[in-house]
C-alpha cells in the first residue's frame, strides 16, 4: 500500500533545523533593524536642518530648529523674530518633527537644544557667535551610528560612527 505524507520524525527534524536557522539569523535581523532606524533618523534630522536653513534663506530671516527638551522627543522649526532661540506666542511654527524611538541623539554644542540660521543661511547662536558641532545618532542597543556635522557655513556632512 502506497502512503503519502511525512512522518512525525521527519516533521520534527525539519522543525529543529528551521529553529536553528532562525536562532542564527535573529541577531543579524535585529542589528539590521537598528541600523535602519539610525539611518532613517539621520535622514530625517538632516532634512529638518536643511529645510530650516533653506527657509531662513528664502525668508531672509532667522529660523531656529529647537528640540522639545531632547532631540529624541522631536523638534520644531519656527521664524525666530526676536532671535532668542525660544518660540514665543507670535512666532510662526514652520514645521515640526516626531518623537523618535530606539535611538539616542546628542549634540556637542554647548547650546545643544537648538540650531539657528540667519537670513544668509549661516548657522549662528542667538548671541551672534558661530554655531557648529556634531550630532551623534546612535542606536539605544548595539553599535554603529551616524554623525551629522554642521559647518559654520550652515552645511551638513554625514559620516559613520563606530564608537556609539
Amino acid at each position: 500500500m502506497l502512503q503519502r505524507g511525512i512522518t512525525l520524525l521527519e516533521l520534527l527534524v525539519t522543525l529543529a533545523i528551521l529553529s536553528i536557522l532562525l536562532a542564527l539569523g535573529a541577531p543579524g535581523f535585529s542589528r539590521q533593524v537598528q541600523q535602519t532606524r539610525v539611518s532613517a533618523t539621520t535622514e530625517e534630522l538632516q532634512s529638518a536642518i536643511q529645510l530650516a536653513r533653506a527657509t531662513a534663506l528664502s525668508r531672509n530671516q532667522r529660523v531656529t530648529l529647537r528640540s522639545r527638551g531632547s532631540w529624541e522627543a522631536g523638534w520644531e522649526a519656527f521664524a525666530d523674530i526676536n532671535s532668542n532661540g525660544l518660540r514665543d506666542g507670535a512666532e510662526l511654527l514652520i514645521f515640526s518633527g516626531p518623537a523618535l524611538e530606539s535611538v539616542s541623539i546628542s549634540w556637542n554644542d554647548p547650546a545643544g537644544s537648538y540650531v539657528s540660521f540667519i537670513g544668509t543661511g549661516v548657522s549662528r547662536r542667538v548671541n551672534g557667535a558661530l554655531q557648529m558641532g556634531t550630532f551623534r545618532i546612535c542606536p539605544t542597543e548595539g553599535t554603529g551610528g551616524r554623525a551629522l556635522t554642521l559647518a559654520p557655513s550652515g552645511r551638513l556632512r554625514s559620516s559613520r560612527l563606530d564608537d556609539c
